[in-house]
């Protein structure tokens, strides 16, 4: 009975550098990998083609930047216009209070 030996594996780290992607989270990528066998005479065979795909997480942090400061842009409005929506209704306050004040003052001085 042949005894079968398992091929040996190689695993090969390659790096190439992809120009134009924006991060968005999640990317993904597929990459397909045609083998050549050569023989003894030097003539090249291709082989069947083997393909994966993976996964990998690029956060976006000028986007991320943008949706915090428009955050904080908008947060800044809301309490400022409380502090100004405050500040009005002191001052109409104060107003009345002085027109009431006055308005007494002459009722006893036309009384008196």
């Amino acid at each position: 009975m042949p005894v079968r030996r398992a091929a040996a594996r190689r695993v090969v780290a390659v790096t190439v550098p992809v120009q134009g992607v924006r991060p968005a989270f999640d990317l993904a990528v597929t990459a397909t990998l045609t083998p050549l066998l050569t023989d003894a005479s030097g003539s090249t065979t291709s082989l069947k083609p083997v393909s994966t795909t993976m996964h990998a997480f690029a956060v976006p942090w000028l986007l991320l930047l943008f949706v915090l400061v428009l955050v904080a842009a908008m947060a800044a409005v809301v309490v400022l216009a409380r502090r100004g929506r405050g500040r009005r209704k002191d001052r109409e306050d104060a107003r009345v209070r002085e027109a009431v004040e006055q308005a007494l003052r002459e009722k006893e001085a036309q009384a008196g």
